[in-house]
């Protein structure tokens, strides 16, 4: 792992590319990634650092180009992102270098739709990276784990209006599963790369409109919400807009199924058993490894989401497992 750039001051740096492929590639700088406590954050990357309150229980470190932030939950820190301000190097960044040293390596970044105010967007899907750039100069801004854009249908601009969205998911949550299913096969555009923009144009729209638990809105009590919440869901999966570990993500983050049930379903999804996960001392980050690689930020992520529940988990062996995931969660890819 390269050293990540040296303690805030004046002066400004100008790190070798490798700093900048190897955080695209792990999405972490020294091992210290946006699931890492400040406790952690110190041990990997030292005191040396500026630390500021942005908002309330909004916590930021700046390592000079590095910036850790995390929002305080509970009595603790949840972690948001890590970002590389590459915008204040004294001699700039290039994306097209960036890009060609990716390629080279067999992690090619892929460039999404631009933000529409002057900037390019790329992302590594796997890492969860996101790559800024200036449109006009491509040079690249910041770097951030985990990207707050996604390729494909998740990172493009919807054809449809928010309001049609809302209209559609009014009615859809009003119609049993058979009228549903016969409402989307008329409705779903043919082409697969259109139909999945739509099916994830209608997932937004549902997750926006989503009641609270106990809450009624439109006339619909929350199971109704859930079940089409489910569904969309699946059939954002089935269009490939969602992989398991992101459709399992969000059926935990909008709370869709109770504790038990979400819990074993992120346990179920879990490509690898945890006697051989990769860890990062066993397996290089190479093309070679990288579905194990993969496999094993799975099962991070999924653990994760698990172990958000575990204070409402009754199941005495579903709540032993995820600790014994959690315990591997700083080894993990």
């Amino acid at each position: 792992m390269p050293e990540a750039p040296g303690p805030s001051t004046n002066r400004q740096v100008s790190p070798g590319m490798v700093f900048f492929t190897d955080f695209v590639v792990t999405g972490t700088v020294r091992g210290a990634d946006a699931t890492s406590t400040p406790a952690e954050v110190t041990g990997l990357l030292g005191d040396a650092f500026v630390e500021s309150r942005t908002g309330p229980g909004q916590l930021l470190r700046c390592y000079e180009l590095v910036e850790v932030a995390w929002e305080q939950e509970g009595d603790g820190w949840r972690g948001l992102y890590v970002t590389v301000q590459a915008h204040r190097l004294d001699v700039p960044l290039s994306v097209d270098a960036l890009a060609a040293d990716l390629e080279r390596a067999g992690f090619p970044l892929v460039e999404v739709a631009p933000d529409g105010v002057g900037c390019r967007r790329f992302v590594r899907a796997d890492s969860r990276v996101a790559v800024l750039v200036d449109e006009e100069n491509g040079q690249v801004l910041a770097i951030t784990a985990p990207a707050w854009f996604a390729p494909g249908a998740r990172g493009e601009p919807s054809p449809w209006s928010r309001e049609s969205g809302r209209d559609q998911v009014r009615h859809l949550v009003g119609l049993g599963a058979a009228e549903r299913e016969a409402r989307a096969r008329r409705r779903a555009p043919g082409e697969a790369e259109e139909a999945a923009r739509w099916w994830w144009f209608l997932w937004v729209a549902c997750r926006q409109l989503l009641p609270d638990e106990g809450e009624r809105r439109f006339g619909h009590d929350r199971y109704a919400w859930e079940a089409l919440a489910l569904w969309l869901i699946g059939s954002c999966e089935a269009a490939g807009v969602l992989d398991r570990t992101d459709a399992v993500c969000e059926i935990v983050r909008y709370g869709l199924l109770e504790p038990d049930t979400a819990v074993r379903a992120c346990l179920d999804a879990v490509p690898v058993s945890r006697a051989d996960v990769a860890t990062r001392e066993s397996t290089p980050y190479t093309r070679e490894n990288l579905v194990a690689v993969n496999a094993s930020r799975a099962a991070k992520r999924l653990t994760l989401a698990a172990g958000e529940l575990l204070p409402r988990v009754r199941d005495r062996a579903l709540r032993a497992e995820v600790a014994a995931w959690l315990e591997l969660r700083t080894r993990l890819m």
